[in-house]
Formats: C-alpha cells, structure tokens, sequence
C-alpha cells in the first residue's frame, strides 16, 4: 500500500534535517579547517546539502507539508561538541575529516531508512539520487583521508 502525503512528508523532513544538518557542519569545519583544499571541498559539500534541502522542500511543499524547521537537536548537538573538541584538540585536518566521514555514515544512514520505504517513483528517484552523492562524498573524503596519510578508522 502506498504511503500517505503525511507519512511521506514525515520522511522528507527527517532527510530534511539530515541536510540541514549537513549543511551547517560542513560550513562549520570548513571554518575550523586550516588546509585550504580541504577547505573548498568542504565547502563544496555544504552547498550541496543546502541544494539537496532546497530540493526536498519542494517535494514536501506539493505534498502540503509545513515548513517548520530548525535542523536536528542531534545534528546541533554534534557540532557543539565539534566545537568543543577543536577547541581542546585544535582543528587539525585528520580530526575534522573523521568528524565529517562520521556525519556522513549517520547520514547515510538516515536516507537507507528512508529507501526502504515504499516511495513513489519520482521521490525515490530523488532520494536515491542525494543518496548516492552522499555516498560519493563520503567516499571523496576517505580518499582525501588517505591523500593526506591518515588512515580512515572512522
């Protein structure tokens, strides 16, 4: 049986947060980040969450969904304890990559929930899009990782 708007919706919102979350962590260590290429890419990154939000607000908005939104209180607190790590550790590279590598595991996370819901065509085609960039850029920054001789236990 297909899911109703509501339901749908529901599932937008939390891909929603995931993105928004994404968006302002990315920002955030691209600020805390010293390398400047690692910097861009980052950066990169959070532009990209920020399209992928733009693009689901879209979807719950034909659905009749409201727009009510502050991102996830896990995803602010993260960054909290993001900020209060690199206060302490300092804001190396390798701690900022593990830090992002890891939101992108809960994120991925997050949109394998998603995919096994029973969505109709043209919204599984979306999320199963920013799924698989999501995946990719995981997958970019364990490379980055490995570039820079770190080795991705995250």
């Amino acid at each position: 049986m297909p899911l109703k708007n509501t339901e749908l919706v529901s599932i937008l919102k939390n891909l929603m947060e995931v993105c928004k979350d994404g968006e302002q962590g990315y920002k955030d260590a691209a600020d805390d980040v010293r390398d400047e290429e690692i910097q861009k890419v980052l950066l990169k990154y959070s532009h990209q969450r920020s399209i992928f939000f733009a693009e689901l607000e879209i979807t719950v908005r034909k659905l009749g969904g409201d727009m009510e939104f502050a991102g996830s209180v896990l995803g602010i607190l993260h960054r909290r304890w993001m900020d209060v790590k690199f206060a302490v550790a300092g804001s190396d590279s390798y701690s900022i990559l593990k830090e992002c590598v890891r939101g992108e595991k809960a994120a991925i996370t997050a949109y394998e929930k998603a995919l096994g819901r029973e969505l109709s065509a043209d919204i599984l085609n979306l999320v199963n899009r920013q799924y698989n960039e999501i995946k990719d850029a995981l997958e970019h920054l364990i490379n980055i990782q490995h570039t820079l001789g770190f080795a991705a236990d995250s």
